[in-house]
């Protein structure tokens, strides 16, 4: 868990009053080079932000990249 030795998140017990949590999606898709060759194949994972509300579930936004390789 090298985010979580980073301190790049928190983890906390149970969730604010009134609030739910954020569902999330895994997105795979493959990654192509300038000819059209199969490279690697990738995955993402994805909050759903579109549930959240502004100012009350956030109120800066970020996005950092988990890469894995597989052959």
């Amino acid at each position: 868990m090298q985010l979580y030795k980073l301190d790049v998140f928190e983890v906390i017990d149970g969730l604010p009053k009134k609030r739910k949590t954020i569902d999330s999606k895994i997105v795979f898709y493959k990654k192509h080079n300038e000819y059209g060759n199969l490279l690697k194949f990738k995955a993402q994972i994805v909050a759903k932000g579109f549930s959240q509300v502004p100012g009350k579930d956030f109120t800066n936004i970020f996005f950092f990249v988990v890469e894995f390789f597989t052959l």
